[in-house]
């Protein structure tokens, strides 16, 4: 549950004595610390370089003398303080509990009694929250944590105070994706109304196990919630009344507070369900949970610092901030012994963390959890037909070219105003965690070793998961789990925490395609399968849609439809939970579609190697207009503020509902380093910047308006895939074997981390960790 001290740990902050630590996030270091009469508190340091900042000090004053005036039974509130300090910290009452985030993931959803009670707890916790004058901005399921007695509100108040620090100076916005009202995400004022939007979403997450606007991207997440209804078909009528009233567009159009504990705690007369438990009540949660719940509490906490075991060699970095790829070893490595209290990973305040792999020795990978069980073979998916056979005899995929290695993943452009929470710790429902360790895939089975842990910090590699083939496909992350293909003909489930294999699936071809998750299905594309949908939970097949070409892009999924475009020269809309065709789409001559479309607002934007970029109806597949492309479509299209972006050996931005070209950029005309003969990767647009690297060895940054140069990023080679854009930072992969993460608004490098070979698949931002796939034949963790 919590982690030893590390050398640079402070023992003493204020009156406090540091015992452990719990957690890591954007503004510092949280630690267990003990009052001089013993008392526990989740005491939180900031950053040296975030107290040096005047405004946020100034901001963190205020919010802080705001936030101790908050005295509410469900909240955790702050006991001291001492925002002028050096350093300067704040001290809340420490929960001995387990996440919302973590309980769900674990368990799944739970029923709407429940969740009524839940809501109570938490409307209560608002309601003492805005008498204080605070607006909480990111109530999200690892911001709650359950105890025995009711659930208690954490970091309210603080999220503010970040406002003004260097994390946000790039434009970006307090909150979560999924859980961020639309005022939020459109600049509006930002009042108590913005929280109960965000309760609304949090008490769908907790009765479906995935929230309102589904799963994806931000950018889709963001878009979502702005223009899109929620999705709440698996809520109970009484509960799905009261969300729906919370996830109103307007704020003014919300329940108050006060309305919604009243119409929580009282029976509905529409409604056959009984009243609501009380927080009072031992059966409030879900059993499995209350038992987790009381076995956390009662568990000791520590009294004095866990001692740290001295710190392992770290190899010697190949270049300034790159570290080197590491040397495989001979498979004769002794297993890991038992792990002790400093080997444990940190978790969120209060939450149980499951055990991670022991961190391994620079050279060794780590192993891949075998005990799950393995899904069947996809073996018996529909025939296809002979005309596809003659296109690719012996059914052998055929060798990608660079052009065609471009495989945009829908929706990697991350919208304006994503940001997490400032006092976020490692979240495990979005995949944050881990013990960071060196790994290196070799020919020898990977073992464990006895390697203590590296110190925590951007860059640094937490866990690696080998395959039998190249990795090319973008990450998925969903409910704790990410889900990646591999050359091997396998789908992956692995543990986002730990890197522990859940399944895996032999789908019998090569899988290109990145998966979607949307509920329990997960579907994904294959080389010579077509399109099918999976198991979420166990990997099993539902259904399978046999195209006559591959499916190489992820598919998208809007309001029950499947997108999906095929080298057969046509783009599909299948209902996602049969696998039934709604309609499809023919393009031209050689129109194959090999990259993912955007579905925005009611319409499919995709690109075809029929050099044009279309725009069809989401529901009927009639053509709004195609725009031509010259020297063929090397993305999938981001979609924002009205426009559609998309390349090829030029940049382009195309008005959304007409089709008529802004503007275009190239390297012969406009300034762009080097010569003009270069292909473009796949634009991601965030903060109205569009990024995007190029088939030489440059990221650009341009505005996404007027097509201006901001600035341009030099790696070593290629640039295949489309960034990841998250708090002010550009994540990007290339084919020089590194994973970036550039500052957006200077273009100067932050830190890289190396894998063994080249990177052709885009990064996945999850929480606090960034997932990448490499040719090496690894999936990777990196801690952001």
């Amino acid at each position: 549950m919590f982690d030893g001290l590390e050398p640079e740990d402070p023992r003493q902050v204020g009156r406090y004595r540091i015992v452990a630590r719990i957690g890591a996030g954007g503004m510092g270091q949280v630690y267990l610390g003990r009052s001089p009469g013993g008392r526990p508190v989740a005491l939180k340091v900031v950053r040296p370089e975030l107290a040096r900042d005047v405004d946020f000090r100034r901001r963190f004053v205020r919010e802080v003398t705001a936030a101790r005036r908050v005295n509410g039974a469900f909240t955790a509130g702050v006991v001291d303080a001492e925002p002028d300090g050096s350093p300067a910290w704040l001290a809340t009452v420490y929960v001995s509990g387990v996440s919302l985030g973590e309980a769900v993931a674990r368990y799944g959803p739970w029923q709407a009694g429940h969740v009524l009670a839940l809501g109570a707890g938490l409307a209560e916790a608002l309601e003492a929250i805005h008498a204080a004058g605070v607006v909480h901005r990111d109530l999200k399921p690892s911001n709650v944590l359950l105890a025995p007695d009711g659930p208690r509100v954490i970091d309210f108040g603080i999220s503010t105070a970040s406002e003004a620090s260097a994390l946000t100076h790039t434009g970006t916005t307090i909150g979560t994706p999924g859980f961020m009202s639309p005022e939020q995400l459109t600049g509006r004022p930002v009042g108590p109304a913005s929280d109960v939007f965000a309760l609304g979403a949090v008490l769908a997450h907790t009765a479906a196990g995935i929230g309102p606007f589904g799963t994806g991207t931000p950018h889709a997440l963001h878009f979502r919630a702005v223009y899109e209804e929620p999705d709440l078909d698996a809520l109970a009528p009484q509960l799905r009344r009261i969300v729906a009233a919370c996830l109103a567009k307007e704020p003014d159009q919300r329940p108050t507070v006060a309305d919604l504990l009243h119409r929580m705690t009282t029976p509905d007369e529409e409604d056959t369900a009984e009243a609501t438990p009380l927080l009072t009540e031992p059966d409030w949660m879900p059993e499995a949970v209350g038992r987790l719940v009381r076995e956390k509490a009662a568990t000791p906490m520590p009294r004095n610092p866990a001692s740290k075991p001295a710190p392992a060699a770290q190899p010697t970095p190949t270049a300034p901030d790159v570290p080197a790829a590491p040397t495989p070893t001979a498979p004769d490595v002794p297993a890991a012994p038992t792990p002790t209290t400093a080997d444990i990973p940190v978790a969120p305040h209060g939450a149980t963390p499951e055990p991670l792999l022991k961190p391994a020795a620079p050279a060794t990978p780590a192993a891949p959890d075998t005990s799950p069980v393995t899904a069947p073979a996809l073996h018996d998916a529909p025939t296809r037909t002979a005309d596809h056979a003659s296109r690719n005899p012996g059914g052998t995929p055929p060798h990608l070219s660079r052009r065609g290695a471009l495989v945009a993943l829908a929706g990697t452009a991350a919208a304006a105003g994503l940001g997490i929470a400032a006092w976020k710790t490692a979240d495990r429902g979005s995949g944050s965690a881990g013990s960071p360790s060196a790994l290196q895939p070799s020919a020898s089975k990977p073992v464990r070793t006895t390697t203590p842990p590296a110190p925590r910090k951007p860059g640094r590699q937490l866990w690696a998961f080998p395959t039998e083939d190249e990795v090319k496909t973008e990450p998925t992350v969903a409910n704790g789990v990410v889900y990646f293909g591999s050359n091997d003909h396998n789908l992956y489930a692995v543990d986002a925490a730990t890197g522990r294999k859940r399944w895996s699936l032999d789908t019998g071809s090569v899988v290109y395609s990145s998966s979607v998750v949307v509920g329990d299905l997960l579907h994904v594309g294959t080389h010579s399968n077509g399109l099918y949908a999976v198991d979420a939970a166990t990997g099993r097949k539902r259904w399978a849609f046999a195209t006559d070409g591959s499916t190489f892009a992820s598919p998208v999924v809007a309001d029950g439809v499947v997108y999906a475009g095929s080298t057969d020269e046509h783009l599909y809309a299948v209902d996602a939970l049969t696998g039934k065709k709604k309609w499809s789409f023919r393009c031209g001559r050689n129109g194959m579609v090999t990259e993912s479309p955007v579905v925005a607002n009611g319409v499919v934007y995709f690109g075809s190697d029929d050099n044009h970029l279309y725009a069809l109806d989401a529901e009927t597949g009639k053509r709004r207009w195609a725009f031509p492309v010259h020297d063929g479509v090397n993305s999938a299209p981001a979609v924002a503020d009205g426009l559609v972006h998309i390349s090829s050996m030029r940049l382009y931005a195309v008005n959304a509902a007409t089709g008529k070209e802004r503007w275009f950029r190239d390297g012969a005309k406009y300034t762009i380093p080097g010569a003009g003969n270069r292909s473009l990767g796949p634009p991601a647009v965030a903060g109205g910047v569009v990024y995007a690297g190029d088939s030489i060895e440059y990221l650009f940054a341009l505005d996404a308006a007027t097509g201006r140069k901001r600035w341009a990023f030099e790696t070593e080679s290629s640039v295949f895939s489309a960034p990841a854009v998250a708090d002010g930072v550009v994540y990007v992969c290339s084919d020089d074997s590194h994973l970036y993460a550039v500052d957006a608004r200077t273009g100067k490098k932050r830190w890289a981390f190396r894998t063994g070979a080249g990177l052709e698949c885009s990064p996945t931002v999850a929480g606090d960790v960034v997932y990448v796939g490499s040719k090496d034949h690894s999936l990777y963790a990196v801690q952001r």
